[in-house]
């Protein structure tokens, strides 16, 4: 992150952490945004919901948290959460004017 930062002319402000600190990661269940527990996917034997983060075996529930996301990113997964949440509430609104759901 620092060398991006760089090269679009910014200035890192703060101390990095060191390796002695682990360089500021830590273990699973030691963080806030625990992730993956519904897994998405399109096949329904190895992921719990589809693209629109739809049950595949219960068309009314839509899980919109960071539950199906199928890896940790490094940092705060909360736009990606929004972002996915905003997509799924289109997703119901036009399946339900279709009768779809």
């Amino acid at each position: 992150f620092e060398e991006i930062i760089h090269n679009m002319g910014g200035k890192v402000l703060g101390d990095t952490p060191t390796a002695e600190q682990d360089y500021g990661l830590n273990k699973p269940g030691e963080i806030i945004h625990e992730v993956g527990t519904t897994r998405m996917g399109n096949n329904p034997k190895t992921s719990v919901v589809n693209q629109y983060e739809q049950m595949h075996d219960v068309d009314n529930v839509f899980i919109v948290d960071a539950g199906p996301f199928v890896s940790q990113a490094d940092k705060n997964p909360t736009w990606t959460i929004l972002a996915l949440a905003w997509r799924t509430s289109d997703y119901i609104v036009e399946q339900f004017k279709k009768q779809n759901i």
